[in-house]
């Protein structure tokens, strides 16, 4: 794969084949069993962390932590067209089914989906786990599984409630690749110690060889930030 190109910005694309590099990375080292556990570990980590960003959020805006906030405060939005979705039932819990998403296309071009299959194992729990141990996010089905589509119930929502965040709370891809980066990296290293590094570094070769040293260099840059805690400026 190269991809190299003057990189105009990130896009879930990136996203979605620095978690696969890294899980096969991984993969390779510790073998299919260990390498999934330590993997969906770092998944865990990474959306409960991006879970509580949006419950500080939440609170600091005086919201409480119910699923209609949780939809609203997410911190990503992918690129207009490139997501889709439909609700499929709206009583007495919502259903939505996702047909398509740019992690799920990412995966398969390249032929990646039985490494990026482990992100979508544990992320959506994840997120909604770290935003509030009150909400209940199903998820019945996953693509990247093998579903039709993924199916996802938000327990406890109301459509015709609209909720409208009083900051920002979508951050740019760059910002999300760091943490993804960051937080892979330290639980590898938890794992796997030195070789969870040379896992880690590996992956970001493989980025490099795709889209350009100068977005590798940009995606470290962002890994240095703290991200237990809400970005400077929106403390």
């Amino acid at each position: 794969m190269s991809h190299e190109q003057p990189l105009r910005e990130f896009t879930p694309t990136h996203h979605a084949l620095l978690f696969a590099w890294l899980a096969r990375s991984v993969v390779r080292r510790e073998g299919e069993v260990r390498g999934e556990a330590i993997v969906r570990r770092g998944v865990r980590r990474y959306g409960e962390q991006r879970g509580q960003r949006m419950a500080l959020r939440a609170r600091a805006d005086g919201y409480p932590l119910d699923m209609n906030v949780y939809r609203a405060y997410g911190e990503w939005r992918a690129p207009e067209g490139s997501t889709r979705a439909e609700v499929v039932r709206e009583l007495p819990d919502p259903v939505q089914h996702v047909h398509d998403c740019p992690w799920h296309r990412a995966w398969q071009d390249e032929g990646l989906m039985s490494y990026g299959r482990f992100y979508c194992l544990e992320v959506d729990h994840a997120l909604a786990r770290g935003f509030s141990a009150d909400i209940t996010l199903g998820v019945n089905s996953i693509k990247s599984g093998g579903d039709d589509c993924c199916e996802f119930v938000y327990h406890g929502a109301d459509l015709e409630v609209t909720v409208q965040p009083k900051r920002q709370t979508v951050m740019p891809w760059e910002y999300h690749l760091g943490h993804l980066y960051k937080t892979m990296g330290q639980v590898l290293v938890e794992e796997m110690g030195e070789e969870g590094a040379a896992a880690a570094r590996e992956a970001m070769a493989d980025f490099a060889a795709a889209y350009g040293q100068a977005a590798a260099e940009i995606v470290a840059a962002n890994a240095v930030a703290d991200f237990d805690r809400l970005p400077e400026g929106q403390v």
